[in-house]
Formats: structure tokens, C-alpha cells, sequence
């Protein structure tokens, strides 16, 4: 277990790193890879250029299509010739094209108006306007029959549509370019092969801004010149295989961007920050010191510390447990969902059909895996309104809130597998659909409306699989190890994880020996005194008491008194019995401590005589490396 938690925890720190490096828009943007797709508009500046540059079908022409699609064509135009940093312009690799699924050259296949008197080349162009309908969700799929219902058929009307239960969920524009090709002499069918441009705007309400898919293709057509109709006609056009798919994009650059950026460059510095201090230890503080924000910051970032090693715990442990860190990231996570879930989406849906690709892999699990915090987010959201509900008065009296832990970390990855089909979660959302063109009716009278767009309007239902998917986890992670939550909640340093504050994640390394009222544990002086830092700088204590008829039996009791007790250790590590005692030494404090909260959520640490454990005590203790018992 130990070395499969180890590989996992590296396999975290690579998919952090892919994110940061693999998905930075603005990395991404600053090396200018994906600027050769503003080739063909280059000297474009409007739609009545792009109309005399380029010859259009009549059904396929700027002319033709909606308001909102002049709107994007404008907005692609302007998307193209911005350089003043308003957009994003990403690069999103190459895929190969082995099969029909990723093809999109058919398009050109149509009857151009030309005459070979006046243009020796001329440039092939067409453009769609389209607003995408979609019926039910991924819930209404699966629990319902929204998928069962025989689906509209291709020119279906906006108003049958909405009688059949569909609602508009995107808007969109799929323009394709070419280069320059030779007018054939009439009566000649010529092969040739073609570069096509694709620029596809879409938007999730109407004449918002739009984001524009940008691809670049091969095409092999056939194609003849009448020169009595003045007519060029492209019989055939299909993709060459073999050849690649080169894929961009462009986004609106927002603010959300850049902040997630600094966010989770913050949380990265309060991670190493944490590293640093839990190598060595941490003073026990004395809560009444930390009366100003500015301390309690400069605590939480910097503690003062002793030159003694120890390890209380690791780095994943302060990333997956520390409020600061969950929620920041978390924030960061969520204000750049704009533009990553629909960077996921593009690149899935030309990925899916394409061989394997290590680096795409990398980074598409990287975008899904950003989501555990938000998962771990929500655990602490639900342990924190469990407590701001209940009526309970002592610690460990709610014990709907120790349900709200992991044990250890392994088990908050096995949340990570639901994330990582996200986006096929939502798509499968969104299968039944159908696209209603502006050769089919009049589009300005459709509107999208943002709540019922693609992405928001399946918000339900991929929030109900990820809290299904987290309370499924903390189930079996709680039946698996029931003896070890027992242990766990029946000692005053583990009900502090599990009762007493948002700490997700219980295991601290320790092994706990069961008696009659309580179990006990051995701890290293400098471990405890980090954890109390924890808790104090980076956990919300909810400062309940403890049980006053279980201090009693705490303080009446002794270790050296208790003879013929049966006893078994466990550890969650092993999930087994590992011993029969607990681990003494002659460092070993054989005095049972307790560690308590008071009503504001300071954290203590009592003997057996409720007296309080000042820092000069603690401090002998770290200077012989001594343990505490705790009970």
C-alpha cells in the first residue's frame, strides 16, 4: 500500500505539472502556434472583402445566413486581426484522420458561381449558420426516456422542435476557406488536392461572444467549370488519410484566466511553504499570541520553527486537507472553466477517433483531475453545514459528521475515476440533438438562452455524479475500515480530525490500542505540535467540548495502573492488527494526555489532571524527541 501511494502521489504531482505547463493559456498564447490559421483573412477586414475575395454557394454565403451569423463572421474577422491581447489564440496539436468520424472536407462539395473570364483562381468558401437543439440530460438519458423517444429528423423546424421537447443550446457559425485553386477548362473534371481552413464560432447565448474553432485540412476534390451556366462545381471532396487534422482555438481572454493563474501559483507557495515547515517542527503556539490577521498570516505561511527534524506529514496531505488550499484552488479551478471545459470538449471530440497520444492523454486527465479539489471542496462543505445544523454539544456527537472523512489518500483518488469521463458524461448529455440552419428557417427569430446552454444546462446532472460519487467512495472507505474508525473516534486526537474541524483526511500515520473507554496512541512531541499548526492556521475547529463523563474516566485512569488489558493495534495503512501494545520507550511520556478545543476552536493539549500543557513543557519534549500518549 505504501509504495502504490507513493506512485499515486507522483502520478499527482505530474498531472499538477502537465496542468500548469501542458494548459497554460497564456504559455499557450505567448509562443504564437496557432497564428497561421489567420492566414485567409489576413486581408480581410469585412464581410464585403471576405464576399469579393472568396466565391460562396448561394445557399452557403455570407448573404444568406442570420443576423447572428453576420455577427460571427464579424467577430472572426476581428478575432483575427486583434493583436492587442484581448484574445487567446491556442494551439491544440494535430490529429491524424484514419476514418470518416473525422472528416469535414464533404462540405465543399457544391456549385460555385465563377467566370472564367474574369478570375483564372479563385478561392472556394462556405458558411453555415446554425443553432444546435438538444433534448433532456444525462438524468432524463438514463432515468427517463428523453434517449428512447424517436429523435426529429435532419430540417426539422425550431417550432417542431420545441414541441418534441428540445430546447436551443448553442448558436454557431462553421465557415471553411480555401487556397487558391486553377479554374479547369469547361467540360473537364480535374483532381486536385486543396487546403481548407475551418473557422467554427460558437456561443452559449445569442450574440454572445463567441469562441472560434480554428482547423486546417487536406482535402482531395474533383471538380468542373460550365461555362455556359458560369458555374465551377466541386463533385467530390473527402479528407486524404493519413494526413492531419492541425487544431487551435480562439477565446475571449478574461480576468478568471489570469487570477486562476496566480491562484494556483499562490497555492503552489503555500504548499512548499508547508513542506518546508513540517520538515521541521513547528512551535507549539499559544493561541492567545495570534490576536491580529496579520500574525495569524504570517503564522499560517511562516511558523516559527524549531531546527529539529520531523515529518508529520506529506505534501499531498496539505494539499487535499488544508482549507486554504482546497478553496483556492477550488476558486481557480471554477474561473477557468470557461475556457478549459470547452478546450476539453474540442480536443476529445477529434482525439476520441485518433490513436493514442501520451502528451493529449496527459493533458486532458490533467483538466479532468483539476476537479478534486473541487470534490474535496465539497466534502468540506458538507461536513462544515452537517455541524452548522446539528444540535450537537460535545465532540463525537454527531456521528453523521465523521462520515465526511477519508481515511487516507488512496481512497480520495479513487473519487478521480468519475472525473476523468466528465466530458463524455456531459456529451452523452447532449447526444440527442439536431441543428436547425438558416436553410431550413429563419434563425433571428431563435434565441439561446445562457441557463439551457450546452454546458449549463447539464449542471445538475454532473452535480449529482460527483456528490453520488463521493458519498459512494466515503461509504466503502467506511465499511472497509470500520475497526480503524472506531479506534479513530474513540481517541481525542483522531475525534479532532473527524468531529471537531474540516479536516477531510484522518490518517496521520499513527497506530491506535483499544481500551475499555478510549483507545490511545503514541505520537512524537514534534509530530503534535505541527499538527496543532495545522489545525489552527489552516482547518475551520468547530470548538466543541468533550464528553465530560469521558474526561473523567480519562483523568481517573492510569497507564501504570492497567494491568490484564486486551488490547490490538490497527493501523488504516494496513487495515489489520499490527501489534498487541503500544510502542513504548524510555522517552515515552506513560501520562494519557487529551487534546481538547475551547469554544472559540483553540487547540490544547491536557494531562491527565486537566492541567494545560504550556509550550515550555512541549519544548522539553521536542528537545529529547519524546513521544505523548493520547487518549
Amino acid at each position: 500500500m505504501k509504495h502504490l501511494t507513493t506512485l499515486v502521489n507522483v502520478l499527482t504531482i505530474i498531472f499538477v505539472l502537465v496542468d500548469i505547463i501542458g494548459n497554460n493559456w497564456e504559455l499557450n498564447d505567448f509562443t504564437g502556434d496557432a497564428k497561421h490559421f489567420r492566414t485567409p483573412l489576413l486581408t480581410t477586414k469585412t464581410r464585403d472583402d471576405l464576399e469579393s475575395g472568396y466565391v460562396f454557394p448561394a445557399t452557403a454565403s455570407p448573404s444568406s445566413i442570420s443576423n447572428v451569423g453576420r455577427f460571427m463572421i464579424a467577430n472572426t474577422i476581428d478575432q483575427v486581426h486583434c493583436n492587442n491581447g484581448t484574445y487567446y489564440s491556442l494551439t491544440m496539436s494535430s490529429f491524424p484522420i484514419l476514418n470518416p468520424d473525422n472528416d469535414i472536407c464533404d462540405r465543399l462539395a457544391s456549385d460555385y458561381p465563377v467566370d472564367a473570364a474574369m478570375q483564372a483562381k479563385v478561392r472556394l468558401g462556405s458558411v453555415q449558420d446554425l443553432v444546435t437543439f438538444v433534448r433532456g440530460n444525462t438524468l432524463s438519458h438514463l432515468f427517463g426516456d428523453t434517449d428512447a423517444k424517436p429523435p426529429a429528423s435532419s430540417g426539422t423546424n425550431a417550432s417542431t422542435l420545441t414541441e418534441m421537447g428540445y430546447v436551443p443550446a448553442r448558436s454557431g457559425l462553421d465557415m471553411r476557406l480555401t487556397t487558391a485553386i486553377p479554374v479547369p477548362p469547361p467540360g473537364q473534371k480535374v483532381p486536385l488536392n486543396v487546403t481548407m481552413y475551418r473557422f467554427y464560432s460558437k456561443s452559449f447565448c445569442s450574440a454572445c461572444h463567441p469562441g472560434t474553432e480554428l482547423g486546417m485540412d487536406t482535402c482531395s476534390i474533383v471538380y468542373s467549370y460550365d461555362d455556359a451556366k458560369k458555374q465551377l462545381t466541386v463533385h467530390s471532396s473527402s479528407a486524404i488519410y493519413g494526413q492531419h487534422h492541425i487544431l487551435g482555438f480562439i477565446f475571449l481572454r478574461r480576468w478568471g484566466v489570469r487570477v486562476s493563474l496566480i491562484l494556483r501559483a499562490f497555492c503552489l507557495f503555500l504548499a512548499f511553504s508547508a513542506y518546508g515547515a513540517t520538515r521541521k517542527t513547528v512551535r507549539w503556539t499559544d493561541m492567545a499570541s495570534l490576536t491580529s490577521w496579520f500574525r495569524k498570516i504570517s503564522h499560517m505561511i511562516a511558523p516559527p520553527l524549531y531546527s529539529h527534524s520531523s515529518k508529520a506529514f506529506s505534501v499531498i496531505y496539505f494539499c487535499f486537507n488544508s482549507d486554504v488550499f482546497v478553496i483556492l484552488y477550488s476558486i481557480a479551478v471554477l474561473i477557468d472553466e470557461d475556457v478549459s471545459m470547452v478546450y476539453a470538449r474540442v480536443v476529445t471530440t477529434w482525439y476520441k477517433p485518433a490513436p493514442f497520444d501520451l502528451w493529449t492523454e496527459l493533458r486532458l486527465r490533467a483538466l479532468a483531475f483539476r476537479w478534486l479539489w473541487f470534490n474535496l471542496f465539497m466534502v468540506k462543505v458538507m461536513k462544515w453545514l452537517c455541524h452548522f445544523l446539528s444540535t450537537a454539544r460535545f465532540n463525537g456527537s454527531n456521528f453523521v459528521m465523521g462520515l465526511f472523512n477519508f481515511s487516507n489518500v488512496p481512497w480520495i483518488y479513487m473519487t478521480v475515476f468519475a472525473l476523468f469521463e466528465r466530458t463524455d458524461y456531459i456529451e452523452y448529455g447532449n447526444s440527442v440533438r439536431v441543428d436547425v440552419t438558416s436553410v431550413t428557417q429563419d434563425l433571428d427569430s431563435v434565441y439561446v438562452e445562457f441557463e439551457s446552454s450546452w454546458y449549463m444546462r447539464g449542471l445538475s446532472s454532473l452535480i449529482f455524479l460527483m456528490v453520488g460519487n463521493l458519498l459512494g467512495v466515503l461509504a466503502v472507505d467506511h465499511f472497509v475500515n470500520r475497526r480503524w474508525w472506531r479506534l479513530m473516534s474513540r481517541n481525542s486526537l483522531g475525534r479532532q480530525h473527524m468531529f471537531n474541524s474540516t479536516s477531510i483526511l484522518s490518517d496521520m500515520g499513527l497506530e491506535y490500542e483499544d481500551r475499555s473507554f478510549n483507545s490511545i496512541t503514541s505520537i512524537k512531541a514534534r509530530m503534535l505540535c505541527s499538527f496543532q499548526w495545522f489545525f489552527t492556521s489552516h482547518l475551520i475547529c468547530f470548538g466543541l467540548p468533550e464528553e465530560p463523563s469521558l474526561i473523567r474516566k480519562v483523568t481517573s485512569a492510569r497507564l501504570a495502573g492497567a494491568k490484564g488489558t486486551s488490547s490490538s493495534v490497527i493501523n488504516v495503512a494496513a487495515s489489520k492488527a499490527v501489534a498487541d501494545g503500544p510502542k513504548t520507550d524510555n522517552a515515552t511520556d506513560v501520562e494519557t494526555h487529551m487534546v481538547v478545543q475551547d469554544e472559540d476552536g483553540h487547540v490544547y493539549l491536557f494531562d491527565s489532571e486537566k492541567r494545560e500543557v504550556k509550550a515550555l513543557g512541549v519544548e522539553v519534549k521536542i528537545l529529547r524527541d519524546a513521544n505523548y500518549q493520547i487518549g
